[in-house]
């Protein structure tokens, strides 16, 4: 991997993590709008469907200290494939529950493989590019998920309409999406059966330390508390949006993921290149903005062209912000560690979307209305944009030490 990757994106060890990414992306955005209606459909509760959409993701953030290390030390195409499949047993297993017990079951399962799946696509497409083309090559990586995101949604709820007119019956619905969703992990093996192997030394992996030095990369902290309240404030669009939807008589509401997604596929790849340019803050702290002023948005609109113009600026707004704090957190190990890196930052993204389903079901058991819980989407927001400026400096000064004993070392 390492004699192919210098000088181009696009070698084959990205393009295998890019198209694995992308694959995992539909299977998830299929379902990811559907999980609060089915859960409702299921007879859970308001809070309950807020702990259940969150529930994968807490998962996930317990099994890290174990997938971290590992991620970091085995085979990463062995893993990519384990992961892989288990998603496809994931997806089977929510077609097959017909009562929350099960469901619940799923999820767990489905949190399993998320300890292991995103960082794992992230550190391998992060290895195989080229220092002076990280920001961009992020960049594309992230644009990859923002077209299975732009597709999927509106995808999966026709999928669901066209189970329930074909089959009779709303549960049906449900079903066909999640095996369309284990179709698409199915497929994702492909990939994974081409990724490149990387041959590390002994020598390399012993530098590596004691497995429980791997799971947590304290360099990469400030990124992962960042991206942590980032996650919080945006997955409340992805599980709430459609109940808004519903309980403001707005339809056709999938184009909502539809202008998020497209608008995310522009921003990415010409963020990524601000970025290598003009460096990380200058792209951060327009986008934290920006995503603070969807939540305003969406929450004082109430009709589908407001709500419209509230995804573009959270797209505009995400778009630029999470890839920036991706790449600062990346940066701040040196090549061996990404892995370690990579599993901090999705500790923070594991916590962020596991409480913020939970808390904007409480937001809007307390407030009673989905645009308000929205308007208070904002904190989180600007409580990442708090954390970024208090701690940019001190990241910047321990990052820049650590380098200097590593020149010193070698």
């Amino acid at each position: 991997m390492d004699n192919e990757k210098k000088s181009t994106i696009w070698n084959r060890a990205f393009t295998c993590a890019f198209t694995a990414n992308f694959l995992l992306c539909i299977s998830q955005f299929l379902i990811n709008p559907l999980v609060a209606t089915y859960a409702d459909y299921l007879g859970a509760s308001q809070v309950m469907i807020g702990v259940i959409s969150g529930l994968y993701y807490g998962i996930s953030f317990v099994v890290r200290p174990v997938s971290g290390p590992l991620i970091t030390k085995m085979n990463k195409k062995h893993l990519m494939f384990f992961a892989n499949a288990l998603g496809v047993v994931v997806n089977v297993g929510y077609a097959l529950a017909g009562g929350i017990p099960l469901f619940i079951v799923s999820r767990i399962l489905h949190g399993l493989q998320f300890a292991f799946i995103g960082s794992l696509n992230l550190t391998i497409a992060s290895d195989s590019l080229p220092p002076e083309k990280m920001g961009s090559g992020i960049g594309f990586f992230g644009a990859g998920g923002a077209i299975a995101t732009a597709v999927a949604p509106t995808i999966g709820m026709a999928l669901r309409s066209w189970g329930e007119n074909t089959f009779g019956s709303f549960g049906a619905g449900y079903t066909v999406v999640f095996l369309a969703a284990a179709t698409s992990m199915l497929i994702a093996l492909i990939p994974c059966a081409l990724l490149p192997y990387q041959h590390r030394s002994k020598e390399e992996l012993a530098s590596l330390g004691a497995w429980y030095k791997n799971i947590f990369a304290p360099e990469a902290l400030m990124p992962a508390v960042v991206i942590m309240f980032l996650s919080m404030a945006q997955i409340i669009y992805t599980i709430y949006m459609e109940p808004y939807a519903l309980a403001s008589g707005i339809e056709n509401i999938g184009l909502f993921f539809t202008v998020n997604a497209f608008t995310m596929l522009a921003t990415r790849p010409i963020s990524g290149r601000l970025m290598d340019k003009y460096g990380i803050r200058a792209v951060f702290i327009p986008g934290v903005l920006i995503l603070a002023l969807s939540y305003v948005v969406v929450g004082l609109g109430n009709s589908l062209p407001v709500i419209l113009v509230g995804s573009a600026l959270a797209a505009l707004g995400f778009g630029s912000a999470q890839p920036a704090v991706q790449v600062m957190g990346i940066q701040s190990v040196n090549p061996l560690r990404r892995g370690v890196a990579s599993n901090t930052s999705y500790f923070g993204i594991d916590f962020g979307y596991f409480i913020g389903p939970a808390l904007g079901g409480v937001a809007y058991a307390v407030t009673g209305s989905y645009d308000k819980m929205f308007l208070l989407g904002t904190i989180p927001v600007l409580l990442a944009l708090v954390v970024f400026l208090a701690g940019l400096k001190p990241f910047y000064k321990k990052v820049a030490a650590e380098r200097a004993v590593e020149n010193l070392i070698e």
